[in-house]
């Protein structure tokens, strides 16, 4: 049975209704998001000013000094702190933290806040399937990812215009890595994201979803430190497979380059998690048990 055009026009409005609710609904999160995000990028890039002001050999010497497993905690391992670059690059990895948390927050409320608000019901009655249903509100998800990407990039690129006349510094150069770490960023949006969304769909419970893709991103820091505390042992193959903070390291991601082999792996974590949460979805008990 083909649907009418009659048919195709409530279904598309009910779809756009639901994308509607959704963002209204994820709004305020990212209004606060957003507004931490804009402090925070407005207080690291100042922070480079004093930095790039003072002497660079000192700055090296000052970081050389740490413990190397205290630079893995704090994201610095192999960065030259006295360049922009290098710079930024920790910025961004806790950044980086910072959006993983949100796109599992995105992708959870994506699959269970009609469960968790108790207003399945409701929705569920109207004449689209589930299918249809998550998909517009993932849909919904991807547009507040995205507005999270472009507060975070745009506020750092108008930080650039912030810094005095800083030695060394070009800002064509220093776009070019703030763009990179823009779609590095995007990019674990949508791994956490599809973690967090099969782990959602697949628990009975949403905090269940929830604690399951917050501990991903534990697990993923835990494993990137790993990593970048033994990044020259052939063992470090195993931490950074667990770790997609580290898929790309920061090197890599300044330079613009990206593993073939973990690219591949980004790729299908994020087709089999999205996957198996529409298939779990499908078939899932509406009501908390």
């Amino acid at each position: 049975m083909t649907m009418g055009r009659g048919g195709k026009g409530v279904m598309m409005k009910t779809l756009f209704a639901m994308i509607s609710r959704e963002l209204k609904a994820n709004v305020k999160v990212w209004l606060i998001w957003s507004v931490v995000i804009i402090l925070f990028n407005i207080a690291g890039v100042m922070k480079f000013e004093g930095i790039a002001g003072g002497d660079a050999d000192a700055v090296r010497k000052l970081t050389d000094a740490f413990p190397k497993v205290a630079l893995a905690v704090m994201g610095i391992s192999d960065l030259d702190m006295s360049t922009f670059a290098g710079y930024y690059a920790v910025i961004e990895f806790y950044t980086g933290i910072m959006a993983a948390v949100y796109a599992v927050a995105l992708a959870r409320n994506a699959v269970s806040r009609e469960m968790t608000d108790g207003t399945y019901e409701f929705l569920f009655v109207r004449p689209v399937s589930r299918t249809t249903i998550l998909s517009a509100k993932l849909m919904a998800a991807l547009a507040d990812a995205i507005a999270f990407v472009a507060v975070n990039c745009i506020s750092a690129l108008l930080c650039l215009r912030l810094l005095g006349d800083v030695p060394g510094l070009n800002d064509a150069t220093a776009a070019t890595v703030i763009w990179r770490f823009s779609v590095w960023l995007f990019v674990m949006m949508l791994v956490f994201g599809a973690i967090g969304a099969c782990a959602s769909a697949a628990c009975p419970r949403p905090e269940q979803g929830a604690s399951i893709g917050n501990a991903s991103v534990v697990v993923a820091y835990g494993a990137g430190v790993v990593f970048d505390m033994f990044s020259d042992h052939d063992a470090s193959v195993v931490a950074r497979l667990l770790s997609p903070f580290r898929y790309s390291t920061p090197r890599e991601v300044i330079d613009g380059r990206m593993p073939v082999p973990f690219a591949v792996l980004a790729v299908l974590i994020v087709v089999a998690g999205f996957a198996a949460a529409y298939r779990l979805f499908a078939t899932r008990d509406l009501a908390v048990r």
